[in-house]
């Protein structure tokens, strides 16, 4: 199970990039369809390395991993209710990912 939680947290973090992506046109993300500010491109990355460290810290059982993983799944709802359209379906990991970190308290 944590093994199984720590690949979908990584996978999360890893769309999270795709935000970062398109405001830098590094990448054409067709699936993103609203314009993504580099400003918010920042956040995106920076969502996506929060998700990524949270599990990298969840897997060697650092006590640290809480903390950033409620400010991951903060920022990225922030970036969902953005752009709603592109991003609605990233609530059901945030709540997913959210309800594991009360959990864990």
């Amino acid at each position: 199970m944590k093994t199984a939680f720590i690949i979908f947290m990584v996978l999360h973090g890893l769309i999270h990039l795709l935000g970062f992506l398109k405001a830098f046109d590094v990448a054409e993300v067709k699936e993103l369809r609203m314009p993504i500010t580099k400003a918010s491109g920042v956040i995106w990355l920076i969502t996506a390395l929060l998700f990524i460290l949270t599990a990298t810290l969840y897997t060697f059982n650092s006590g640290l991993y809480l903390g950033l993983g409620v400010c991951g799944v903060t920022l990225s709802q922030a970036l969902i209710w953005r752009d709603w359209q592109d991003a609605k379906y990233g609530s059901i990991p945030n709540l997913i990912f959210g309800i594991a970190l009360f959990l864990s308290l």
